[in-house]
């Protein structure tokens, strides 16, 4: 039997992921500065980012639905409303040299760091009417056919230097495609996960288990684990970096995003914080970027390592609140539905009161008591 969601049809389980997704991020990038000094830091930051973005591409395509007018009136314009914020901030508070990077043009058009994500949505929603016919009509051969082409896809993307920072947009649509193409099945995974506690534990212990194995091997590394290339998928092959890399990648995001949905989904705790991603996501970068620049990072680096884990998750902690904050939310929700919200408003219905005469019933008064 076909399962169906509504487009307003609204799934916990995505929020309480997404709220997940969006703490894990903010804490991957506040540590980053550290990652190099600490086996224990660089280790937790590696086991992040083997599936934290993955994760997020995953429910943006779970919840994606192909509108053409919302692309461009709210998608487009987010991301360029982004682009500007990001632009003001490295002029007036980096003070970067945009004249060696391309021009001020190029600044403001292509994404600046964190910006990547947005700028790849645009381009992965053109590719939904696909998507989500092979997930229509041809059902589960369907799904695993679009997988199949978006996996491949992914994987000759990294013999080309691509221009325009396209390598990260390639890198990783096959998790977003993954979402598209599975939504039915992993929303029965959520439903399952709620009937029956086994569903929920096991998926849980093996993930517990077998990313705890490997950050054990990564913390008997001579030095701290640094192998940035497999992670961020942003370069193309060469030095090290072969296709079997971003083969394990795009696996290991796959499957540990599935069992986060059965062992993490009913962890309401983080479905609010789910709803607020947008303004945490746009501002987490400027703040850190703003904190660095101010030298707050550096006193701890001569530090032991747990003042130094105290110092990056008190910053943390402080950004998700700031961020989270009811005024920041509700300003950035109303930007980011500006003209969207105007096109989709239905028209105002006519007063008919002036047209003819209301007919006035008189009613008896319920006697009370």
């Amino acid at each position: 039997m076909a399962v169906t969601n509504s487009p307003t049809q609204r799934r916990d389980y995505i929020d309480v992921l997404k709220g997940i997704g969006i703490v894990l991020v903010v804490f991957g990038h506040y540590m980053e500065q550290y990652r190099l000094g600490s086996h224990l830091i660089g280790a937790t930051f590696i086991s992040i980012y083997w599936f934290h973005m993955a994760l997020f591409c995953m429910c943006s395509g779970l919840v994606a639905r192909f509108n053409p007018a919302k692309l461009i009136l709210q998608q487009v314009w987010l991301y360029l409303v982004g682009q500007g914020i990001m632009l003001a901030f490295r002029h007036f508070v980096l003070q970067e040299d945009f004249a060696a990077s391309g021009g001020m043009l190029m600044a403001f058009l292509l994404p600046w760091r964190h910006m990547w994500y947005l700028y790849a949505l645009i381009f992965w929603h053109l590719t939904l009417p696909i998507l989500c016919f092979l997930r229509d009509k041809l059902r589960l051969p369907g799904a695993v056919l679009g997988l199949a082409l978006a996996v491949a896809l992914s994987l000759w993307a990294g013999t080309i230097d691509w221009p325009f920072t396209l390598v990260r947009v390639f890198a990783f649509y096959p998790f977003y495609a993954f979402g598209v193409l599975f939504s039915p099945q992993i929303d029965l995974l959520d439903r399952a996960a709620r009937r029956f506690w086994a569903v929920r534990l096991v998926p849980g212990l093996v993930v517990l288990a077998l990313y705890g194995l490997r950050f054990y091997q990564m913390m008997q590394f001579d030095a701290p684990p640094g192998d940035s290339a497999t992670i961020f998928n942003d370069v193309p092959y060469g030095e090290g970096y072969v296709m079997a890399d971003r083969a394990k990648f795009l696996a290991v995001g796959i499957a540990t995003s599935v069992a986060l949905v059965a062992a993490l989904g009913g962890l309401r705790v983080f479905a609010r914080l789910g709803n607020r991603t947008l303004a945490i996501y746009l501002l987490h970068m400027p703040m850190l970027a703003f904190l660095v620049e101010l030298g707050f990072y550096e006193p701890a680096r001569t530090m032991s390592v747990p003042v130094i884990i105290a110092w990056f998750t008190l910053e943390a902690l402080g950004c998700l609140c700031i961020l989270n904050s009811e005024p920041v939310n509700r300003f950035f929700n109303w930007v980011a539905n500006l003209w969207y919200g105007l096109v989709k408003r239905p028209p105002k219905a006519p007063d008919t009161a002036m047209q003819q005469p209301q007919k006035i019933r008189y009613e008896r008064p319920t006697q009370q008591p």
